[in-house]
């Protein structure tokens, strides 16, 4: 199935309550992955993805969401300096 690169900006936000955010330049590559038909659910993995911020040095490392200016939400988090997205098939 093709894949589609999103490369935009938004806003990166703490799963936490914190009043902080941080505005960011994201790479996601989104797979798509064929329907299957009946009841169940789909299947989600940690993907890798580029996230670069647009003001700041350095992001902490922990869970984020990530709100993109096209209005899609995506969940993030970061490990060891690496930045991995929630992909849910679609």
């Amino acid at each position: 199935m093709p894949n589609k690169n999103l490369s935009e900006t938004g806003r990166l936000v703490p799963t936490r309550p914190t009043g902080i955010e941080y505005r960011v330049r994201h790479g996601i590559n989104v797979v798509k992955e064929k329907r299957q038909h009946g009841k169940g659910m789909r299947p989600t993995q940690w993907v890798k993805c580029a996230l670069r911020p647009e003001h700041v040095q350095r992001i902490p490392e922990g869970s984020y969401f990530l709100h993109s200016d096209d209005g899609r939400i995506h969940q993030l988090r970061s490990i060891d300096g690496e930045w991995h997205y929630l992909s849910v098939a679609a």
